[in-house]
């Protein structure tokens, strides 16, 4: 049912549905992984710090052992060579207690468990520099004494040790336990999106598929059409003017559809490999081989694909590669405002100002030129005064320079504000062009961010307004 009333939805329509739910999916999927990986990693900090903690522990109690044992075997027998553990002990007690009070520094409870822990030692400590390096008068009655005393203490120090590392063995359990959790949960979300992925392409290679058979049966009907005409003369303007209202009813498709594809530009480049894979099956039938239209057709279509395929990847180049890849270069904002401002094609009634001196700095210039393009086109198009005016210029803020484009046009509401920067969502506004696709102010936050910066505006409604953004030198 639900399939039958999706193919009597046009061309254009089905597209649009078929595209918007892939990039929905990749989005969620994007999301997913972005939110789980960040769990994952949190978790293994968790998990080595844990480790950390009970090696350290267990060193400690390492140490106290053996120094003990040392100092023993000494008041036994009152040889320096049993004091070699213990003297070792001293040197390295102090910096393993250290890296142990480091461990438990953000957790209140075991930092103070540490605290207490690191008194007890220093005490027994105390308690072995107190009875000195000469055992030769020691009765037996004074050795039985020592250690017992000494006994008391080693076993609160034990005691101590057993308690941090029994609550950090527990804690180490869960940790482990919610990274597996978090690891399945990845797998199934990675699987689904795959699934859901090849689903979705299978889906747009037979809506094209179909589409492109009912033009072929459209164009023999109009082959039959003509030879009917060639017999019937009288009927030739009302066939003329049919194939006509055809003819302008599938530029207007195509317009529409490379609006559209230029839309979803930054988030498309998976399902339009899917597209050029299918154009290629297209190529290849016996079908579309044998009749030359249609093979002109799908030849073109193909071309237009792999083109498009080159731009996106030019547009999106920097969404691919980590940021100490992407390429910078030395850019003179001036220069690039001013071929900005021819390029947009502004109305006369338009005037852009550029501040006379713009800075000259190596940074990404792609991402740049797209974050201005976007905010003076959005200016251009929301503008709807008589005389409309947008300046752009920058002031130095330390380490990044900030920037502003600010218009004199409409504003935005107080309604509008949380629709502004997020996704899919667009203003009240209306605009004097092209109607927003929800995803220009929200790419541009995204690359602003990723070069370390940030971006807000100011408006007043019928009275204009100004983003800012901050670029890192």
């Amino acid at each position: 049912m639900y399939w039958s009333y999706i193919m009597k939805v046009n061309f254009r329509a089905r597209l649009f549905i078929g595209f918007s739910i892939a990039i929905i999916l990749c989005a969620a999927s994007g999301l997913t992984s972005y939110f789980i990986l960040h769990k994952q990693e949190t978790q293994r900090v968790w998990v080595r710090k844990a480790r950390r903690m009970l090696d350290s522990t267990t060193h400690v109690q390492t140490l106290i052992i053996d120094m003990e044992t040392g100092r023993r075997g000494f008041r036994a027998t009152n040889q320096q060579r049993f004091l070699e553990p213990y003297k070792a002990g001293l040197l390295q007690i102090k910096p393993t207690l250290a890296g142990l009070k480091e461990v438990c520094a953000d957790d209140p409870e075991m930092a103070g468990k540490e605290a207490v822990l690191e008194d007890h030692i220093f005490r027994l400590m105390a308690f072995w520099q107190h009875n000195g390096d000469n055992a030769s008068g020691y009765t037996r009655d004074y050795i039985t004494q020592l250690t017992d005393d000494e006994k008391l203490k080693m076993d609160d120090i034990r005691s101590i040790i057993k308690t941090l590392q029994a609550d950090e063995t527990k804690l180490l359990a869960k940790r482990r336990e919610e990274h597996d959790r978090l690891v399945h949960y990845g797998t199934l979300s990675s699987s689904l999106d795959s699934v859901l992925s090849e689903i979705i392409i299978v889906i747009l290679i037979v809506i094209i598929t179909r589409e492109l058979r009912s033009r072929k049966k459209v164009q023999l009907q109009l082959r039959d059409t003509v030879e009917e005409l060639q017999q019937q003369t009288h009927t030739l303007q009302l066939s003329e003017a049919e194939l006509k209202d055809t003819t302008d009813e599938l530029g207007k498709i195509n317009k529409q559809l490379e609006k559209f594809v230029y839309m979803v530009a930054h988030d498309v480049k998976s399902p339009l490999s899917g597209i050029i894979g299918a154009l290629s099956l297209l190529q290849a039938d016996e079908t579309v081989i044998a009749n030359p239209e249609l093979t002109e057709i799908a030849n073109l279509s193909s071309s237009a694909a792999l083109h498009l395929s080159g731009m996106v990847n030019s547009l999106l180049e920097y969404s691919k590669m980590s940021l100490d890849k992407q390429v910078s270069e030395m850019v003179n904002t001036k220069e690039v405002l001013e071929q900005m401002a021819v390029l947009l094609f502004p109305p006369k009634n338009i005037h852009i100002v550029i501040a006379d001196e713009m800075p000259v700095f190596n940074t990404r210039k792609l991402m740049l030129e797209q974050v201005f393009q976007n905010l003076t086109s959005n200016a251009i198009k929301y503008n709807g005064k008589e005389n409309g005016v947008i300046e752009i210029g920058y002031t130095d803020a330390g380490d990044n320079y900030r920037f502003h484009v600010k218009d004199n046009g409409m504003g935005i509401s107080e309604t509008d504000k949380e629709s502004v920067f997020a996704m899919l969502k667009t203003t009240s506004n209306v605009s004097t062009a092209d109607s927003s696709t929800g995803f220009g102010l929200n790419i541009v936050k995204l690359i602003v961010e990723e070069q370390g910066g940030k971006i807000w505006y100011d408006s007043i409604p019928g009275q204009g307004t100004t983003f800012y953004f901050e670029w890192k030198k």
